[in-house]
């Protein structure tokens, strides 16, 4: 079965950059090395401010959801390793039910899609697999997801996101500045059986 610790020298290398000796650290070590040049907010992305990929809409939803106040971009800057990680697995990996995958690729193309593009990509991945595009993952999605030639299920995935790049920038061309860092991070995910 995925696991999520796998899964975040990828989520660092994209949103914040690794050196090598980094991605050798233990997941904690590796965010605390990076959080300092973690935060960004780029002009024309539509994330806009972000620490280590989380946005600032995500995170306030999620301090809200916790019970805490809203929170103010000086708070988005300090984000600590363990709230980030708790965003990152009840806000995107338990959303894929990752854990239940049993090709690592598979989930992380499917969670990686989700984290750069929202639970949409979930819907747009259950169409490819021929599921009611409901966002909802559950049995039936992944009976499609953990199907025997998880090789071909990846391919469809890949080619999907791909083409979900496409249609964002034909909808909205001022997104083509993000277009080939999007195929390459999509392209970094390489599959393993």
């Amino acid at each position: 079965m995925a696991k999520i610790e796998k899964m975040i020298p990828h989520i660092l290398a994209w949103e914040v950059g690794l050196k090598d000796s980094e991605r050798k650290l233990p997941p904690r070590e590796m965010y605390n090395a990076v959080k300092g040049h973690g935060y960004h907010c780029i002009p024309g992305d539509r994330g806009e401010d972000t620490m280590c990929g989380v946005t600032y809409k995500t995170f306030s939803e999620w301090r809200l959801k916790q019970g805490k106040p809203k929170p103010i971009i000086a708070d988005l800057k300090a984000l600590q390793y363990d709230e980030w990680l708790a965003i990152l697995k009840s806000g995107f990996w338990d959303r894929c039910k990752a854990d239940l995958i049993s090709n690592q690729s598979i989930a992380e193309m499917l969670v990686d899609w989700c984290w750069v593009n929202g639970p949409v990509a979930i819907r747009k991945a259950q169409t490819v697999l021929s599921c009611v595009a409901d966002g909802i993952v559950g049995a039936k999605t992944l009976a499609a997801l953990n199907a025997t030639d998880s090789l071909s299920i990846f391919n469809r995935l890949k080619g999907a996101r791909e083409k979900s790049y496409r249609d964002i920038v034909a909808l909205r061309p001022s997104q083509q500045i993000f277009y080939k860092g999007w195929i390459n991070r999509t392209n970094s995910i390489k599959y393993q059986a």
